[in-house]
């Protein structure tokens, strides 16, 4: 019964690597939901799993140390596997549920002062709000404003057929939540419970082969970039050659090409550890001297997955994604870093797999000759009107910050409150800032983004930790290889919202999963 499963959570997961991606990114609403829907029937699998473990406990243990996988999991009273992020996970959903619990009136000016003003700036009808109030103008020139209150003189009339149901509840109750937008984000929850929820999936299933699981991310990846580079040498604007693009930069099976940029960037690392991890004999320390004709034997026999890494780094500088391009470059100088600080790579194996990489490297820059290195160069230089207009939006994101510090507008809430907040000299509609981080300090405030640095960093601290403990050469090369595609995402991070897009951000919740899982397994098996 447990073997069945785990083996259709398995395959469960392997058809959200191969769908997620595939269907643009997951971003329109049919796939977004087909992807909820198959994560929550997932969910429902690995509960069933969890209860069926926890009535047959006295005789699990046994059957369970059958397994070929013996792992060295820590389990809570609730049955599920403890992780650096059980904590923070749980905090900041707690912080998200308090976003939207009405408060009254005098404990919401005390707690965000700035959401009271907003209200009662806003909504007729709350706190005695005379006609006066409304009309009341900001004495300044400035763009930018400094306060609820300036928001709410500022555009009032836009805020408010925004907010039309806010209104409405407002006349019935003076108890008001912190966020402004409660429907965003309760919607924005739901999406971030799914992300969840694949992670402790993983985490709760340590029996799932984790090559398997690999080698399907990296041919997906291959297929994807493939796809991209004929896109790019035919010419079309079009996904698959039939479905518009409402983005004038698509790429790959993905709309815009940044967000494929951020998907590649986390498989390009995880291939790099499996294949490292496959040179098992370089990380024995009782051979150090290698021949030639050993490390050739070992590099043919690997010789698919090369070449599948080399189209991934190909169509990646092909996409002219700068973002994409420098978070890969810093995820690969964090993996040799790791490596040289670790003294994993001594004597001779050093030279061997750093010839390895070069070889890798030339091939790669010898296609980029190939296809134009200056489109890419000028692409890395170009300083033009979108970094500025990303610079403007960071700014005014700052601002929204600095008016809701502590528990900010709502966990979602941003394209709602930015308008209020613009001044980009444009048409165009902000749904995003272009910035993880910041979105979180606007959407989130101070508290939000303590938790999800606080989180970040425990993981990775226990899992490099326990990575260095490690001797086997499996272990070690796909633990490194996925925490270095976590560097990637997190520096993509900085210029781009990929953690908005629902396949990247799965992916992301897959990859963190599938390392806790391999650094901590103490047998492995295909």
């Amino acid at each position: 019964m447990l073997n069945l499963l785990d083996r259709i959570i398995e395959y469960g997961i392997i058809v959200l690597i191969i769908f997620t991606p595939l269907a643009m990114g997951s971003v329109l609403p049919w796939s977004y939901t087909t992807m909820g829907l198959t994560v929550c029937f997932l969910v429902i699998i690995c509960t069933i799993k969890l209860i069926f473990i926890k009535i047959k406990q006295n005789g699990t243990t046994a059957n369970l140390q059958s397994h070929d996988y013996q792992s060295i999991f820590t389990i809570n009273r609730f049955g599920l596997t403890k992780t650096p992020l059980n904590i923070p996970i749980i905090i900041f959903i707690g912080l998200i549920v308090f976003q939207l619990i009405p408060l009254s009136p005098g404990f919401l000016k005390v707690v965000s002062p700035n959401t009271y003003d907003l209200y009662r700036n806003t909504l007729p009808g709350w706190q005695d709000n005379t006609p006066s109030s409304l009309d009341q103008s900001s004495s300044g020139t400035e763009n930018t404003p400094s306060s609820a209150s300036e928001i709410a003189n500022n555009k009032s009339e836009d805020f408010s057929n925004e907010s039309s149901i806010l209104k409405k509840t407002a006349l019935d109750s003076k108890w008001m939540p912190i966020s402004i937008y409660p429907y965003a984000t309760k919607m924005e929850l739901f999406s971030i419970l799914i992300f969840i929820g694949m992670f402790l999936i993983i985490t709760n299933t340590p029996e799932i082969r984790i090559n398997r699981i690999i080698i399907v991310i990296v041919s997906v990846g291959f297929s994807i970039s493939l796809l991209g580079i004929m896109q790019k040498l035919t010419g079309t604007k079009k996904i698959f050659w039939i479905v518009e693009s409402f983005s004038e930069f698509p790429f790959g099976s993905y709309i815009n090409r940044n967000h494929f940029a951020g998907y590649i960037c986390m498989v390009i690392p995880l291939a790099l550890g499996f294949l490292i991890s496959r040179f098992r004999s370089f990380f024995s320390s009782r051979k150090r001297n290698f021949k030639a004709a050993d490390f050739q034997r070992h590099l043919f026999s690997n010789l698919l997955l090369v070449f599948a890494i080399v189209v991934m780094i190909l169509a990646l500088f092909s996409s002219l994604s700068r973002g994409g391009i420098l978070a890969f470059l810093f995820s690969i100088a964090a993996f040799f870093i790791i490596i040289a600080v670790s003294r994993l790579a001594i004597g001779n194996n050093k030279v061997i797999k750093m010839s390895s990489f070069m070889l890798t490297v030339l091939i790669v820059f010898f296609f980029l000759i190939w296809i134009g290195h200056d489109a890419i160069s000028d692409r890395l230089s170009d300083p033009s009107s979108p970094t500025a207009t990303r610079i403007t939006l960071y700014q005014d994101t700052l601002n929204i910050f600095s008016d809701f510090p502590v528990f900010g507008t709502g966990f979602g809430t941003f394209q709602y409150i930015y308008r209020k907040y613009k001044t980009v000299d444009d048409q165009f509609f902000y749904e995003h800032t272009h910035n993880d981080y910041l979105e979180i300090l606007s959407n989130l405030g101070l508290i939000g983004f303590l938790i999800v640095l606080v989180g970040i960093v425990l993981f990775l601290r226990k899992i490099l930790l326990r990575w260095i403990e490690r001797k086997d050469p499996y272990a070690k090369g796909i633990t490194l290889g996925g925490v270095c595609a976590v560097f990637a995402i997190l520096t993509h991070s900085l210029v781009d919202f990929n953690l908005h897009v629902p396949a990247n951000a799965l992916f992301l919740s897959i990859i963190l999963g599938l390392i806790f899982n391999t650094v901590n397994l103490r047998k492995n098996w295909s």
